[in-house]
């Protein structure tokens, strides 16, 4: 099978149908094009090989880089929520927030273990959940095209939902930003019945990986010329229970850290 951005061209379904040496060789080609991964200094890319990485055939892949003279996002700021001088410094402010708590877990990268030994081990971390509303004020560059706000959560709290504003340092004129959507948890469910007609099952997983980074991009109509803005994000809840008659669960806005990227204009090299 050979198709323009997938295929199998080489290799038999089994040794036992292979009628040369050619044919016990496995050739696959496929091309992301839909799924391009920006990066920024460096980019890390696993691929796990059997269900726990145990599988040792040889694997041999390609990946195609394309660059610019210069970085064309640059980060200009960061703060860490539950941390009370970065908190002052960002004039952050969340009257509904809980205190700040701390989460062990991982991302969702790798095995836990294998045969034993820790692969990926877990890290600890802080931030504050809330009902109600965040704002602080982050640092950017006048020449900006756009913003990228990134932050870090608790994805045990499912379908954090939120709308985002932002004003100048004087919070003299609140704009929308747009909706912050990040769907589904660390909790899900899926069936898988013995039968193709069988009922219907509900089962339930819990993932240890309850660290996440999700992204918003703010249009460069609110940003342009600013070297600071202040940001308001909203908790709007979703209730959608994970299937019906499942319990809701709490519902609230995680907040770990945020980062904050300008998009600009990359200098040609000299």
């Amino acid at each position: 099978m050979t198709l323009p951005f997938v295929g199998h061209p080489v290799g038999a379904q089994s040794l036992r149908t292979a009628v040369n040496d050619k044919d016990k060789i496995e050739s696959a080609y496929r091309f992301l094009l839909a799924d391009l991964m920006p990066f920024g200094t460096n980019a890390i890319v696993h691929l796990e090989h059997g269900g726990t990485n145990e599988s040792t055939e040889h694997y041999e892949t390609i990946a195609y880089w394309y660059g610019l003279p210069a970085p064309s996002v640059v980060q200009t700021d960061q703060f860490q929520v539950g941390d009370p001088a970065a908190e002052k410094a960002h004039g952050y402010s969340s009257p509904e927030a809980s205190e700040a708590y701390s989460v062990t877990s991982r991302y969702e990268l790798g095995l836990d273990t294998l045969k034993g030994s820790v692969v990926y081990p877990a890290e600890t971390d802080r931030g504050r959940k809330t009902k109600g509303t965040s704002e602080f004020r982050v640092n950017l560059r006048a020449d900006n095209l756009g913003v990228l706000l990134r932050r870090k959560l608790d994805y045990s709290l499912p379908n954090q939902r939120a709308e985002v504003f932002i004003a100048d340092r004087n919070k003299s004129d609140w704009k929308s930003a747009g909706i912050w959507y990040l769907a589904g948890s660390n909790t899900v469910v899926y069936s898988n019945p013995g039968e193709e007609l069988g009922e219907t099952q509900h089962v339930v997983e819990l993932s240890n990986r309850r660290f996440r980074d999700d992204e918003f991009l703010i249009s460069r109509a609110l940003t342009r010329g600013r070297k600071e803005i202040r940001v308001r994000i909203r908790f709007t809840p979703v209730n959608r229970p994970l299937f019906p008659g499942y319990p809701l669960g709490e519902r609230a806005w995680s907040e770990i850290k945020y980062t904050v990227y300008c998009f600009v204009m990359p200098k040609p090299a000299k």
